[in-house]
């Protein structure tokens, strides 16, 4: 339950689901960091800033850090570039766990 929470809040803002957007869009055309050959989709934190108007480096960093304490974004540091990506593993199980406790099928009327 605990997790379903923790999930659940950081779905709840709007900026953080604008960064989630951006991470599943992928990379697409990078402003300063260089091509990452490990993780070619993987988007670096400068871009993301980039594509959110400049949101400010503490603003996106703190909702990063709320993305990652939910277990929804992998983050891997390459130098000094920190690449971003939708943890697809977590997703699936936070829906599965709604599913499993809402879904469709677990009731029947009566």
């Amino acid at each position: 339950m605990e997790e379903l929470v923790t999930i659940a809040a950081a779905l709840g803002d709007p900026l953080r689901l604008q960064i989630l957007d951006l991470l599943a869009a992928g990379r697409s055309s990078p402003c300063c960091s260089p091509q990452h050959p490990d993780a070619p989709v993987w988007v670096c934190a400068c871009d993301l800033a980039a594509e959110m108007g400049g949101l400010s480096h503490s603003k996106l960093a703190y909702h990063l850090g709320q993305l990652r304490a939910a277990g929804l974004v992998r983050e891997q540091r390459r130098g000094k570039w920190v690449y971003y990506a939708i943890n697809e593993e977590a997703l699936a199980a936070f829906t599965k766990g709604l599913s499993g406790r809402w879904g469709v099928g677990k009731r029947t009327c009566v």
